[in-house]
C-alpha cells in the first residue's frame, strides 16, 4: 500500500492508496482520537479531510479544548 500526506491548518493526514482496488482512505495524524476519511479521487480524498480537519476544530471550540496545532 502506497502512502502519501496532506496538510491542512497544520494538521496532517494519510493518504493511503490500495492498489487491489485503488480504493482511497486516510486518517489525522499526531491526534489521540482517531478521525479518517476517504474518497474515491484524490480531490474527493482531500476535501474530506478538509472537512473532518474543520469538523474536528468546530468540536474543539465547542467544548472548550485547545486545539493542537
Amino acid at each position: 500500500m502506497a502512502k502519501r500526506t496532506i496538510v491542512h491548518k497544520g494538521y496532517h493526514g494519510c493518504i493511503e492508496v490500495n492498489p487491489a482496488d485503488f480504493s482511497l482512505q486516510g486518517k489525522i495524524l499526531f491526534l489521540d482520537e482517531e478521525i479518517v476519511y476517504s474518497g474515491e479521487t484524490f480531490a474527493e480524498l482531500e476535501s474530506n479531510f478538509r472537512e473532518q480537519v474543520e469538523k474536528h476544530i468546530q468540536q474543539c471550540k465547542d467544548k472548550g479544548v485547545p486545539l493542537p496545532f
